[in-house]
């Protein structure tokens, strides 16, 4: 009992000794604890205020060395965060492509299945670059030749009926129209199609098959099985292998190919479409009139061809029109020409030696001449009608003409100074009349998007490319290249019209598509500079793109002129979106213009044609996102080698024709990237001569990129004996180590 009290007793001394001496610990840890904290937020406080001072002191150094006249825009401006970011996303991404290849390698092959529908899928991918653009030259030139096959046979398929002997050239016609036909029915499998209420062109051929299967496939497949039938059955009786009842069958046969006539509702939305294509309207007018009198001309051929088949149907009767006039002994020809001339007075009041002698004949006449009142007073009155439209087009300058002749005659002004004025008045009608732009047409606004962008990209492409800064961007970004020809505008100023003045806050940027126009910089410094000439394909106020811009001059125009406008707040969120990276191009352009008339103030101006200057300037731009353009199709193409590498050696009985030609395409892409990247490196102290500042992309090499490119242009010349991640491993390993070079 007392060895268990004396025990209770020792343990809970040391259960309190063991409490007091983790309590004193903790209090001794806490009490270093704070000190510890005390003192970081003390060494803390000091390193930021010094950081603050040192920024300020930067800020204000760079304040003075730009004499506080340049400041880029805020877009512009860098931001390090956002580009560790990209940095940071780049190398994961390259992280994450390696597992990618990796896990699409096992999986290959573990699952053939995979490997077939990549194959598939590359083999659709081949069969639609074979698509044609249904608007493109070819496949327009290819559309006109059977429509003149389509005229030929509509013509001459009906005057058989007079017994036109076969020669040599009507059987080549018949052979090539035959072949012409077969292989419009190939071709219509590779023409695109238009969505007219999306306004775009489907140019898959899985869409395509089925559209095309679903309206003219039938009716084509029928036509070109009944003219090659037909065909073949003229070979036979040729070589009299087959009789075919002395020959009066297979000729009656042969008016089957009449059939082919159902082509014309397929070629009316083609004869549409190519009169689409005119612009002018004075030509659209006449053109209009020409269509009607050659449909007055084949109405009037195909009645003729009628009234001689009526003529020669009941050849045992003795009173038909045909007879009367004696028309078999004097040759087909005469009595083709006999009956278009009884065809054609018809539609007019005239009158010939030939009559109906029996009721069919006088049948067919009366139902003749009750078509003929209706088609020839329709036609009359359009042509009456496009004539009118023709004259109206210019009645205003009719009237005023009107005017001036009057006034020529009422004062008596002599005939050599009425030529005189009359002719430069011609002249300067030429010369003033002014464009339509496309705020002017409200129609427009019922297109869709996507016809939209395609309208401003043709109409205002050529004058903003003009700019080689845009031009390059263009190419690195199509799409989004769209969006700022969108946001462009067009219009017009007349002779001796001011554009802008000098202190005016520049918010636009214009580009000059036709005229002329005169830039005087106001600066009293220099009184008597020269005055600047803008001519078509210039720019002016450039520098509101990219710094804070008030004009510095006055500009005019010297006599008429079209100008593009490209607001510069619309312009520079476009151009900033389109890559957010700190190496974006249009980013880099703008900071290195800013740095440059940093440190030459004096040369900044609202017209600055130094294309040298522009040339380095745009150099400096893109040459980090070419890299880095370089870097990312050499590591796709690494992984599309991969697997067709792999393909190749499990499955030799496909055909890699597709294959071949995309891993031709990404060496050729490499390869172009490659020389374009070489070339940028090898300017490198041409542009810091130029722009006397310091290069933008220092810190990177030439060399750097040339690892990806040796490494993967090998792959296209792989055999198939090549192991799987000796083709994948190299090409990796090197696109990383550039990645980690290019982001130090």
């Amino acid at each position: 009992e007392r060895r268990r009290k004396s025990s209770r007793t020792s343990n809970s001394q040391s259960a309190e000794q063991v409490q007091g001496c983790i309590k004193a610990e903790k209090d001794d840890a806490h009490g270093t604890v704070e000190v510890q904290l005390e003192r970081r937020r003390r060494s803390s406080r000091n390193s930021n205020s010094q950081s603050a001072e040192q920024v300020q002191g930067c800020i204000k150094a760079e304040k003075d060395d730009a004499h506080g006249t340049v400041e880029v825009q805020l877009v512009w401006q860098h931001e390090s965060a956002p580009a560790r970011r990209a940095i940071g996303s780049r190398g994961s991404s390259l992280g994450s492509g390696l597992e990618r290849i990796r896990s699409a390698a096992t999986v290959t092959l573990d699952n053939k299945g995979v490997a077939e529908k990549t194959e598939k899928r590359r083999c659709w991918t081949f069969l639609n670059s074979l698509v044609m653009n249904p608007g493109s030259n070819k496949r327009v030139a290819f559309e006109v030749f059977g429509l003149l096959l389509i005229l030929y046979d509509l013509v001459w398929w009906p005057a058989q009926v007079f017994g036109f002997a076969s020669k040599p050239f009507t059987r080549a016609i018949l052979w090539l129209s035959s072949a012409f036909w077969a292989c419009d029915l190939i071709v219509s499998f590779f023409v695109g199609f238009t969505i007219i209420d999306q306004g775009l062109i489907e140019m898959r051929v899985s869409k395509i098959a089925r559209h095309y299967a679903r309206t003219w496939l039938p009716v084509d497949l029928s036509l070109v099985l009944l003219d090659w039938t037909l065909n073949a059955l003229v070979l036979l009786s040729h070589h009299e292998v087959a009789d075919f009842g002395g020959g009066t069958y297979l000729e009656k046969a042969q008016l089957l190919r009449l059939l082919r006539l159902l082509r014309l509702f397929k070629a009316s939305g083609f004869i549409s479409a190519l009169f689409d294509r005119i612009q002018s309207e004075t030509t659209r007018i006449l053109v209009r009139v020409l269509k009607l009198l050659v449909f007055i001309m084949l109405i009037n051929h195909l009645i003729a061809c009628s009234w001689y088949e009526i003529g020669i149907n009941d050849m045992e009767r003795e009173d038909t029109w045909v007879k009367a006039n004696d028309l078999k002994e004097k040759g087909a020809v005469y009595a083709y020409t006999t009956a278009l001339h009884w065809s054609i007075i018809q539609f007019v009041p005239a009158s010939m030696e030939v009559v109906p002698v029996n009721e069919l004949e006088r049948s067919f006449t009366i139902v003749v001449i009750m078509s003929a009142m209706v088609i020839f007073s329709s036609f009359i009155s359009t042509i009456t009608n496009a004539m009118n439209q023709l004259r109206n087009l210019n009645s205003e300058r009719n009237a005023e003409l009107v005017k001036l002749r009057r006034f020529f005659s009422e004062k008596r002004v002599s005939a050599s100074l009425v030529a005189r004025i009359s002719s430069c008045i011609h002249q300067a009608t030429k010369l003033t009349s002014s464009r339509v732009h496309g705020e002017d047409i409200s129609i427009l606004e019922l297109l869709p998007a996507s016809l939209k962008c395609d309208l401003a990209e043709e109409v205002y492409a050529p004058t903003l490319c003009a700019h080689p800064l845009l031009l390059t961007w263009a190419e690195y970004y199509p799409m989004e290249s769209k969006r700022l020809f969108v946001a462009a505008r067009s219009f017009s100023l007349g002779a001796k019209h001011e554009l802008f003045h000098a202190g005016q806050v520049a918010e636009n940027m214009y580009f000059l598509s036709s005229g002329q126009m005169v830039y005087v910089r106001d600066d009293r410094e220099l009184p008597h500079e020269r005055p600047a000439f803008v001519s078509p394909g210039q720019w002016l106020a450039e520098p509101a793109m990219w710094i804070k811009w008030k004009h510095v001059g006055q500009s005019s125009s010297t006599e008429n002129c079209e100008l593009v406008l490209l607001p510069c707040d619309s312009a520079a969120r476009i151009l900033s979106r389109s890559n957010a990276s700190s190496y974006a191009g249009a980013r880099r352009y703008a900071q290195t213009f800013a740095a440059y008339f940093a440190k030459q103030p004096d040369r900044l101006s609202d017209v600055w044609p130094d294309m040298d200057v522009i040339g380095a300037m745009v150099s400096t731009a893109f040459i980090k996102e070419e890299r880095e353009m370089l870097r990312q199709e050499a590591a796709s193409t690494t992984n599309s080698t991969t697997g067709i590498a792999f393909r190749r050696r499990r499955t030799p009985s496909f055909n890699f024709a597709p294959d071949t030609i995309l891993e031709e395409h990404h060496h050729k892409t490499l390869t172009a990237l490659h020389e374009r990247v070489r070339k940028y490196s090898a300017d490198g102290q041409n542009r810091k001569d130029t722009l006397g500042i310091g290069s933008s992309d220092s810190g990177s090499s030439d060399d750097s990129v040339v690892p990806a490119v040796v490494a993967i242009s090998p792959v296209v010349a792989q055999n198939s004996a090549s192991p799987l991640f000796a083709i994948v491993l190299p090409g990796i390993a090197s696109a990383s180590q550039n990645l980690a070079q290019g982001s130090k």
